[in-house]
């Protein structure tokens, strides 16, 4: 029977993936993958001959599959994807403002940052000395993100070492936070709705469970985009007979 075809495989794809810890979750789209790829490997044992007419030759090969290793990277970082990157799991910060009144903060050096118990600060803020007199605005400087404020050394009505009261109020639009290294592993149910770009067929990729981590190194300064890489196995669930199955769809 002669080939009518000859084609290689290139793919695109959109990745969709689920959480199978978590009850009643859906798939959702992991943003873009910048590669998803699955090894096969197996473990070699032979039994090799001895004989002086056919020394090293090989009498019994047998074959001792081993697990497959997936290994996925994207380069979308929403709240799903930064928390699993960082082996953790994201909180939802309430959208709504938060409002600290005379709070204590005692200010060791002027001209260094203190800490107050809120950040995302929004809007004016202001400080009384120990005997509730307004500091001056031009005296304070205030991070914002960070949630620290400073009392600058040529303030005339605080001295260091005294405690100050400090009103502020976040910011009303909420966000999230994520408590990294919290989490061993991550089983996740995930289907690549691809396509062979040289045939123009549609695959279909289905893992029931892969059970991955991350092996991602984020730069926080780094000059290019970050991206997430995540590895693990595909295992066996449901009775399936096989880790993961794949689908190509004529044209």
């Amino acid at each position: 029977m002669s080939r009518k075809t000859d084609d290689g495989l290139l793919f695109a794809g959109t990745v969709y993936a689920r959480n199978r810890r978590i009850e009643g979750s859906g798939f959702y789209d992991i943003g873009n993958t910048t590669g998803l790829s699955i090894k096969s490997d197996a473990e070699k044992i032979q039994r090799t001959s001895k004989r002086k007419d056919s020394y090293g030759q090989p009498l019994d090969s047998l074959a001792n599959k081993k697990p497959s290793e997936l290994s996925y990277t994207l380069d979308t970082f929403d709240r799903t994807n930064l928390a699993m990157a960082l082996m953790g799991e994201a909180a939802v910060i309430e959208a709504k403002a938060v409002k600290v009144t005379d709070e204590a903060v005692t200010v060791g050096n002027k001209g260094q940052w203190y800490k107050i118990s809120i950040d995302n600060i929004d809007g004016k803020v202001t400080v009384k000395n120990a005997a509730d007199q307004a500091v001056k605005p031009e005296y304070i400087e205030v991070n914002a993100t960070l949630g620290m404020i400073l009392i600058k050394e040529e303030c005339d009505n605080v001295n260091n070492g005294e405690t100050v009261k400090v009103t502020a109020s976040t910011g009303a639009k909420g966000g999230f936070m994520i408590e990294a290294d919290t989490v061993g592993d991550y089983d996740l149910e995930i289907m690549l709705d691809g396509v062979n770009r040289v045939s123009g067929e549609n695959v279909k990729l289905h893992i029931p469970s892969a059970v991955v981590s991350s092996d991602s190194e984020l730069d926080w300064f780094a000059d290019d985009f970050n991206e997430a890489s995540f590895t693990g196995n595909p295992v066996l669930v449901d009775g399936n007979k096989s880790g993961y199955t794949v689908k190509v769809f004529s044209v």
